[in-house]
């Protein structure tokens, strides 16, 4: 489907670091007044230390450069800031979700793509890259780039890549100066993208440290998937979920709950009703009628910080493209990506209401799987067509196989594919 185009001369800024999320658009709000963001409490290391986890710290080296095109950078302030990042989300995965669209539904069988949203802002570049350790980094290192601009080693979240300093986080500056902040993904909380933005360990696979340093982060809403290993490794820790509700968190675990959730509400998080795999949010080919979406969390998010004097900065993850690039499930994946577009939509519908305060930043990670929408081996055509007749997920099919082998009964691959 087809975008309006009206947003495009005015719209946020695609592909910046993490470094220039606090000064963009205008300097003042709707009503005039300019923004009380306390610029000292966030650039003050003493401050930072507080939510450093033991370590000093290292602060992000504000004399780098920014970016090459200086006539895109200003000194203002951006009221409301949305950092949308797509985990695995390379070039391909966006190409063959266009093409697929085009193919299947905007242009009916042409061979003519559809544009992403996102695509189709005014500002659009490419990155490289690498970590202190690899040339193929992984989400714990790439996000504590975007989070912090400093790089570290892979499966490291939130620190230097000598592992001797805590690196501090855009979101836990924007904290500092006043605004209120949060964090969305599809998948868990403690996973890697979401963690870089509030927790400082050697090993993105420390779930339970994770989980106690978000309980302890005062960050103002949470909203996704549940929490990966809440009771700990060896299922002998304080439930995750507890500890929440001890440091002031409300959870809000059914839909029911979640609809009690406004802008009165302060410290919140929003756990999807319906889970899916390792606790993470359904993927979007298979969600059913009424299951709560990404897009849905957003909303919610901004129901809750609008009212905050001083705005807010979300980060949101569409963390599932990069899981169903690793099952080298490319319908999936595709519907990923369309998942996680709609919820970009979300804040350009907020954006058109507040275009002068607002700034949306949307990225990538890394790429996932060497996704390709065809090659020599398949005569270079795509096949689009026969993917239109895919129900599923891997991990649906894989539910249904499980699910007939315990009853022993006959396997329906109807429930999963279509059929001519």
């Amino acid at each position: 489907m087809k975008k309006s185009s009206k947003y495009l001369a005015r719209l946020g800024v695609t592909l910046l670091v993490s470094s220039t999320l606090l000064a963009a658009c205008s300097s003042t709000t709707s009503s005039g007044n300019k923004l009380k963001l306390d610029t000292e409490a966030a650039n003050s290391t003493s401050l930072a230390k507080e939510t450093a986890n033991g370590k000093d710290v290292q602060m992000y080296d504000t004399s780098r450069a920014k970016m090459e095109d200086y006539s895109k950078v200003n000194s203002n302030q951006a009221k409301y800031v949305f950092l949308f990042i797509g985990d695995g989300m390379g070039v391909t995965p966006v190409t063959a979700a266009e093409d697929y669209l085009g193919y299947t539904q905007t242009n009916k069988g042409e061979v003519y793509p559809d544009r992403m949203n996102f695509t189709e802002m005014p500002v659009v570049g490419l990155k490289t890259q690498y970590d202190c350790s690899s040339f193929i980094p992984d989400s714990a290192a790439t996000a504590t780039a975007f989070a912090t601009g400093i790089k570290t080693q892979s499966k490291v979240i939130g620190l230097t890549g000598d592992l001797e300093k805590s690196a501090d986080s855009v979101a836990e500056k924007a904290k500092r100066a006043g605004k209120a902040v949060g964090i969305v993904t599809n998948v868990t909380l403690n996973h890697a993208t979401p963690a870089a933005f509030y927790a400082n360990v050697e090993s993105r696979k420390s779930y339970y440290d994770i989980g106690l340093q978000m309980a302890e982060s005062g960050f103002d809403y949470f909203a996704g998937g549940s929490l990966g290993q809440r009771t700990g490794k060896d299922e002998d820790q304080k439930d995750l979920y507890e500890v929440m509700e001890e440091n002031g968190y409300t959870i809000a675990d059914t839909k029911e709950k979640a609809e009690k959730i406004n802008a009165d509400s302060e410290k919140v998080y929003l756990v999807s009703e319906r889970l899916q795999d390792s606790g993470s949010m359904p993927y979007t080919i298979d969600q059913e009628e009424g299951d709560q979406t990404l897009s849905d969390m957003v909303a919610k998010g901004i129901e809750v910080m609008e009212d905050d004097p001083e705005g807010f900065f979300m980060m949101v993850e569409g963390g599932k493209v990069d899981w169903a690039e690793h099952a080298n499930d490319g319908l999936t994946a595709i519907h990923e990506v369309l998942g996680f577009e709609e919820s970009i939509q979300t804040a350009i519908d907020f954006y058109n209401e507040h275009p002068d305060e607002t700034l949306i930043v949307v990225t990538a990670d890394h790429a996932t799987g060497g996704f390709t929408i065809g090659n020599g081996s398949t005569g270079n055509s795509t096949y689009f067509d026969l993917l239109t007749n895919q129900k599923g997920s891997q991990v649906a099919f894989a539910d249904l196989t499980t699910e007939a082998l315990e009853k022993k009964s006959r396997f329906d691959l109807r429930r999963i594919c279509a059929t001519n």
